[in-house]
């Protein structure tokens, strides 16, 4: 029996059904999501996965996967490379006198904030009697994010590190042990004590 109407047309349980199917590549499961019933589940996903129509679909569907991982892969190593490769000294300013002042947040590059984990701001101020502010100072935090572990995830995407000892080629086995020291004699008893036996070592 055929799994639709018409086996040159695809329906839209079918694209759903290709559509679950690349979540897991089960295709019974899938074939249940998509609204088959389970009874005959298996034989639909067997049958839908053996028309060229279909494969072709699934195969798009993972192209456009493995295009969107590339992508993923792609944008996270660009951010680790900001990190792991920003400087300290793009986010400071020397001024006269050797006084070293943090550079506003207008000054920075789209690039440069990036790299910025936390800002903390502490406003101090004192007042009059009255409540009126006198002088008020804000002292502004900026921590980054990790260069050495942003360097280290990096290192290993490109097979840098490798943590895995990897033993080649026939190694030499020395097998030690300790052996008790050597019996004399061994005498065994039976019964009330009456029979023994003596064994030479």
């Amino acid at each position: 029996m055929d799994i639709e109407k018409s086996e040159f047309q695809i329906t839209d349980r079918m694209k759903k059904f290709v559509d679950e199917y690349l979540i897991d590549f089960n295709a019974t499961q899938a074939a249940i999501r998509a609204g088959y019933s389970p009874d005959t589940a298996n034989e639909q996903g067997s049958q839908l996965l053996a028309r060229p129509d279909i494969r072709e679909l699934v195969a798009e569907g993972q192209k456009a996967i493995a295009e969107r991982t590339q992508t993923f892969q792609d944008n996270a190593v660009d951010e680790l490379k900001i990190v792991g490769f920003s400087d300290l000294a793009d986010f400071l300013t020397v001024k006269e006198g050797g006084i070293v002042e943090q550079k506003s947040f207008d000054q920075l590059t789209k690039e440069q904030t990036k790299c910025i984990k936390k800002i903390k701001q502490v406003v101090r101020s004192s007042h009059s009697a009255d409540g009126t502010i006198l002088h008020q100072t804000a002292t502004l935090e900026v921590e980054l994010h990790d260069k050495l572990r942003a360097l280290e995830l990096l290192g290993r995407h490109l097979g840098m590190f490798n943590d895995t000892l990897r033993l080649e080629g026939a190694l030499p086995l020395t097998i030690s042990f300790d052996v008790l020291p050597a019996v004399s004699d061994v005498i065994i008893t039976t019964g009330q004590g009456k029979e023994q036996k003596k064994l030479q070592a």
